[in-house]
């Protein structure tokens, strides 16, 4: 993300998550970030997720200025998806800050 203070941390594992459904957000992260920063992090884990064609679950940032970490995590990867044995709420995936976790 360009002009940004999060900064995606490098994957430990790779995965076949696509971050397709829904997208939550804990009450922490609404407190503390704007809506156009929470889109701007959304639009970047799309963007990772079609680059790398699939992403392990779960996604961190870190703050380069105070080093406080973000969690996004995917709850269904691709086949899971690709399956269409899921309830509907069961596809999101939920930002929250690292102390929420």
């Amino acid at each position: 993300m360009q002009n940004s203070k999060w900064i995606r941390q490098p994957q430990e594992t790779d995965g076949s998550y696509m971050f397709s459904g829904k997208v939550y957000c804990t009450s922490g992260v609404d407190r503390l970030l704007s809506k156009a920063t929470i889109g701007a992090i959304y639009q970047d884990v799309l963007a990772f997720v079609k680059e790398k064609n699939g992403i392990d679950y779960l996604v961190v940032y870190q703050n380069e200025e105070t080093g406080q970490k973000l969690f996004f995590i995917d709850q269904l990867n691709e086949s899971e998806v690709s399956s269409k044995r899921y309830e509907e709420n069961h596809n999101y995936a939920t930002l929250l800050l690292a102390e929420e976790y």
